[in-house]
């Protein structure tokens, strides 16, 4: 099992384009660099979503 990331943690949003070329739909990954780069947090339909889990993520007082 992973350690916890250490704080202050730190996410960005990608978004990725996912299905066939005629019927794309548009996801948001949450991504890190804990524990290895670019590791692949949690997917989410709508950019709102995606910023929560981020705001979250980032959340100091969360620990």
């Amino acid at each position: 099992m992973p350690t916890r990331p250490p704080y202050p943690r730190e996410a960005r949003i990608v978004p990725v384009d996912k299905g066939a070329e005629d019927s794309k739909v548009t996801w948001y990954e949450l991504r890190a660099d804990h524990p290895t780069p670019n590791t692949l947090i949690s997917e989410h339909k709508s950019e709102a979503e995606a910023q929560d889990a981020k705001d979250r993520y980032e959340d100091v007082e969360k620990e």
